[in-house]
């Protein structure tokens, strides 16, 4: 993947120097004022990687065009400064979230080292973010499936006219195990409310009608084979998260 940085400086001969240290391994788009930086951001903001912004320009500081530049893209953002002290680095890092301070003059090397450390940090956020993102919609896949466990327990149920023993018992659980807010959870209160309700069954076998018996059996067999479906969806998505 090649990415793209925003090199910011006042002085065309500093940007000119920049790019002929970075231009090989990286596309580069210059800005000589934080307000052109800031007119780029705004317009494809969501296409740079990192921004490098000398500290001092006139009208707005490097810190301050970084500080602005946090609401319009994700981009990493390392500081330029020839007079680096403590108070410059507590307000690089307190607005506008800098991730390293390169001084100058600075040492192609050591530049493009500290370029490599922050993009690799850059990367592993938006995979992450990725990541998460693709957890979520799986998690929600897996609720809507967890919930059709239910229904179909339900409805099926439904057509035993409610005289099945324990069954009104039996939906009470499905439904309190639908209801739990993720999906493994949800799952596997399933999966507990399910086997509670097969347990019943064979203790009162021989007590009550065994055809009513028998059909509540394979619903709740065939309802608890697909919750165990669903946990080991579950167990594999945690296993790649991990």
């Amino acid at each position: 993947m090649r990415y793209r940085l925003l090199i910011v400086d006042d002085d065309p001969l500093n940007l000119d120097a920049l790019a002929r240290v970075l231009r090989h391994e990286y596309d580069l788009v210059r800005a000589e004022s934080a307000d052109q930086a800031l007119q780029i951001l705004r317009e494809e903001g969501r296409h740079i990687d990192l921004i490098l912004a000398d500290k001092s320009m006139p009208g707005r500081s490097g810190v301050e065009l970084l500080e602005e530049a946090k609401g319009l893209s994700a981009a990493m953002r390392i500081v330029l400064t020839a007079y680096p002290d403590a108070s410059d680095l507590m307000e690089a890092i307190n607005r506008g979230e800098v991730y390293r301070y390169v001084t100058k003059p600075w040492s192609p090397e050591e530049l493009k080292i500290v370029i490599a450390h922050a993009l690799e940090h850059y990367q592993l956020g938006r995979d992450n973010a990725e990541l998460i993102a693709e957890l979520k919609r799986k998690n929600a896949e897996l609720k809507a499936m967890a919930t059709r466990v239910a229904d179909a327990f339900l409805k099926r149920l439904d057509k035993s006219g409610g005289a099945v023993p324990d069954g009104q018992l039996a939906m009470r659980d499905i439904l309190a195990a639908a209801a739990y807010p993720t999906v493994k959870t949800a799952a596997k209160a399933i999966v507990q409310a399910l086997t509670r309700a097969r347990d019943r069954l064979r203790e009162r076998e021989g007590k009550s009608n065994s055809a009513e018996i028998d059909y509540f059996d394979v619903v709740t067999r065939d309802c608890l084979a697909e919750a165990r479906r669903i946990l080991s969806i579950v167990d594999e998505i945690d296993e790649i998260a991990s």
